[in-house]
């Protein structure tokens, strides 16, 4: 006894003189690898549980599919033999019948036959799916088994009745040119009906088909291809099969790469006692009064019951130490609209080793738990052993008020190495948070500006194949807008009436006008444009309406103007806001009449002219301060095409960047250029005061900028007032709007380009009349050439403009076109009289103007 105490003593005096963290080590590890263990049995038991439970649900749910499935092949065939009981049933009926059902593949006849009730001329038809033979009575009555024997039942049935007889092999006679002798062999499912006449007897109608059709069903079910697939499993077994109501199992599942093979229940029987074959079936199998779960089964079955449930191990196959499911579904059979007969039902028995796996993977989780927490237990005890109550608390509520987004370094002062440690390293994780938090932001702003210089695919906003063949493909543009546009300008070119197109600069009313020219029966004939804001009021009177030889000093031959050119077809009046009084007048008459007299005429001339008229200006506001003609309005506002503006409409951003962008690459001889996605978003997010105009203007200035292969947003130059800012003199630019230039050119029969200048690839003269000078501006083919020639020569006189056009130019058109070269910059007006001469802008020489090639 004394040396009982004296070992407790001593056990008792070595614990208590251990230090505070071997003492807590002692005590806490046994404690907590105990409670571990303890709730890791119990959670495996409950996850084991609850795993069973799933697989029980998935085998009932095989089980329901595949009953399900076997149901409404039945159903087909019932339907398939009422539909064709109350056609005529005579051969040729019956012929068709089993052609279009046996030879569809999907749900095959093998036998069809008519008994009538007078019991002559029994059409009995067979086939194998190659031909089809009438069996004559003799080969019927040699039928095995008789179908005669069934009839007692058969006639029993109501009228829109049917009864599914017995699964059993039917022996067929079939005669081939090889044997005449010749059977068909083969388990049937055979179903009937009884079909009354007019005279109150009563025949039969018979149908069989294979079962293997119905085997095949549960083959399909048991393999990757089922309809219910829904996760890859493992290799165990797994087989279904259907049994009838007296407990004969009748066949199994096979492989879904045999569907001809033979009927079997190998798997069923394998390790069962019970009886093999049936008369009929050889194949089918009994299992015996012993086997207390398949009786259990067909039992439930019967009173149409479906179930599962886990299989004993020690029944049948092998012992194994995985986990067996049993799921069975019953199948009934429609045969009455009002009576539904379980006929069989279907058994599907699935082993799996889940639950062993389960097991093993809980296991192997317990242990690390447990080696994890005992680490982390030790790690703690050690901490805690070395400090002291209020430093651990001051020292905590310190770190817990540290702001994350912001964190500061604690600064408080406790006695003691382990708390001013702990104290560091604490202010050391902050300080590498607070360098992780900057090195995210850093990292985060990079993927941003990364991102904004990924390019941008804008082949993808282009209109598909099917787009360009639809509503006006020549103008591009996307949403609401744009499509109630080119609604209206289809519209408006189905009736031959006036229109008047409102916009703002640089919208492309011109091209709305050209689409309603296009698009109208009078596209055969002319489109003349005249911008009426470049012509004053003589100048414009004479370019609309003509004059005779003499009409004035100049006059030397007659001018048609722009009404008779535009005989036939559609005359396009841009900026008529800009139009004089006197103009309105005279134009007000001509569109009221349809009559115009050229300056110098006696006699009024019929025309036969569509008007189109074009304002950036709110004519209302116009004609309240008095400078526009309230009727002159009212005769133009027929239509109205509301052309909108670029920022109503920024959807069309990209497709119209990449038509432009290709157009500028060619001009500038750059190709396979891009914009990020900082630049599209840029431009996207800009209002376009200039519109389409400044579009092109800003994207020819980047194409020209630009160094590297993808534009950015640093390269998209915007302005924050109204217009952009003009190009550089030493870049090459591209055209800004066809309006402006007054002079009349009739229509081509080249696309109308959309919203926008005409793309480089059209080589026809009206592209290139429109070709830039130096400013931007658009240039005519006469003026074009005078540019070629001053570049050599500097300056050029009036009669010199007349020598170099060659033809039949007029004084008054080479003033006009040297004048406007003159606004536009380009030249410079020296002298006045005879001797006036126009030279070459100081630095316009460098602006690589057009080839020779281009005068041409």
């Amino acid at each position: 006894m004394g040396t009982r105490l004296s070992n407790c003593t001593s056990i008792w005096g070595w614990f208590s003189n251990r230090s505070l963290k071997v003492k807590l080590i002692l005590t806490l590890v046994p404690t907590v690898i105990i409670v571990v263990l303890i709730t890791g049995y119990i959670h495996y038991k409950i996850g084991n549980q609850y795993t069973r439970i799933g697989l029980e649900r998935s085998v009932r749910l095989q089980s329901m599919a595949m009953a399900h499935e076997i149901e409404s092949c039945l159903d087909g065939y019932r339907r398939m033999l009422l539909g064709i009981a109350q056609g005529s049933l005579n051969e040729n009926q019956l012929r068709d019948a089993l052609e279009r059902h046996s030879l569809a593949g999907d749900n095959p006849i093998l036998e069809l036959a008519y008994f009538p009730p007078d019991g002559d001329e029994f059409i009995f038809l067979v086939t194998d799916g190659g031909g089809i033979v009438r069996l004559s009575e003799v080969e019927v009555r040699n039928v095995r088994p008789s179908p005669f024997s069934y009839f007692p039942k058969i006639f029993a049935l109501a009228p829109d009745e049917s009864i599914l007889l017995p699964v059993e092999r039917v022996e067929l006679p079939f005669a081939i040119k090889a044997n005449k002798n010749h059977r068909l062999v083969d388990p049937l499912v055979q179903m009937a009906t009884a079909v009354p006449d007019a005279h109150g007897g009563r025949g039969v109608l018979l149908l069989g088909f294979k079962a293997k059709l119905l085997r095949n069903i549960l083959s399909l079910y048991n393999s990757t291809n089922s309809p219910i697939y829904a996760f890859p499993r493992s290799e165990e077994q797994r087989y279904s099969y259907m049994v009838d109501l007296d407990g004969w199992a009748l066949f199994q599942s096979a492989s879904v790469k045999a569907p001809n093979a033979a009927l079997s229940t190998l798997l069923v029987r394998s390790g069962v006692e019970g009886s093999l074959g049936r008369p009929g079936l050889p194949g089918a199998f009994l299992p015996s009064k012993t086997d207390v779960t398949h009786w259990k089964m067909i039992s439930e079955l019967t009173e149409e019951k479906h179930n599962g449930f886990a299989l004993d191990s020690t029944r049948g196959r092998e012992n194994f130490s995985a986990v067996s499911f049993l799921s069975y579904a019953p199948v009934v059979f429609h045969g009455s609209p009002d009576q539904n007969t379980v006929v069989g039902g279907v058994a599907f028995v699935d082993r799996s080793q889940l639950t062993l796996v389960a097991g093993y993977r809980h296991l192997d989780m317990m242990i690390f738990v447990t080696l994890s927490t005992v680490v982390v237990l030790v790690l703690v005890v050690i901490v805690l052993s070395r400090v002291i109550a209020r430093p651990i608390f001051g020292l905590s509520k310190a770190v817990q008020e540290i702001d994350l987004a912001h964190p500061d370094p604690i600064d408080i002062c406790y006695p003691g190495y382990e708390t001013s440690h702990l104290k560091e390293a604490v202010n050391s994780l902050i300080a590498r948070l607070k360098e992780q938090h900057e090195a995210n932001r850093q990292k985060d702003e990079e993927i941003r500006i990364a991102s904004l210089q990924e390019r941008v695919a804008l082949e993808t906003d282009l209109p598909t194949d099917g787009e360009k063949s639809g509503l006006l493909p020549e103008i591009i543009g996307a949403g609401p807008l744009i499509a109630q546009m080119k609604t209206d300008i289809l519209k408006a070119s189905r009736v031959d009436v006036d229109v008047l197109v409102i916009g703002e600069t640089g919208t492309g009313k011109q091209l709305a006008a050209e689409a309603i020219h296009k698009h109208s029966t009078r596209k055969a004939k002319p489109f003349i444009s005249i911008n009426c804001g470049a012509l004053d009021e003589n100048l414009l009177l004479d370019t609309l309406f003509g004059h005779t030889k003499g009409a004035f000093t100049e006059a030397k031959t007659d001018r048609k103007g722009a009404f008779l050119e535009a005989d036939g077809g559609t005359l396009f009046l841009d900026e008529i806001q800009a139009t004089s009084l006197k103009g309105q007048q005279a134009l007000l008459r001509a569109i009221a009449m349809r009559k115009i007299k050229p300056l110098g005429s006696d006699r009024e001339m019929d025309v036969n002219v569509r008007l189109i008229a074009a304002t950036n200006v709110d004519l209302l506001k116009q004609i309240e301060e008095k400078g526009f003609r309230e009727d002159l309005y009212y005769r133009l506002r027929v239509l109205t095409i509301d052309v909108p503006p670029l920022r109503d409409h920024l959807e069309s951003i990209p497709a119209l960047t990449l038509y432009y962008l290709r157009q500028a690459e060619e001009l500038v001889g750059k190709s396979g250029l891009g914009l990020s996605r900082g630049a599209m978003e840029k431009m996207t997010s800009y209002d376009w005061p200039g519109n389409i105009r400044e579009l092109v203007n800003c994207i020819t200035r980047a194409v020209i900028m630009v160094e590297g292969p993808v534009i950015q947003a640093q390269d998209i130059h915007l302005e924050d007032g109204a217009f952009p800012e003009p190009l550089p003199l030493s870049t090459l630019p591209i055209p800004l709007d066809r309006s402006a230039t007054p002079t009349s050119e009739k229509d081509t029969s080249s696309p109308i380009p959309p919203l926008g200048p005409p793309p480089a690839s059209q080589k026809s003269d009206e592209v290139r009349s429109v070709k830039s000078g130096p400013s931007g501006l658009g240039l005519n083919e006469r003026q074009l050439k005078a540019h070629s020639y001053l570049i050599r020569s500097g300056s050029i006189s009036r009669s010199e403009y007349q020598e170099l056009i060659g033809g039949k130019l007029s004084a008054r058109t080479a003033i006009y076109d040297l004048n406007d070269m003159v606004k536009k910059g380009l030249l410079s007006k020296v002298g006045s009289g005879p001797a006036t001469r126009y030279e070459l802008f100081p630095g316009h020489e460098l602006a690589g103007g057009p080839t020779d090639e281009d005068s041409r």
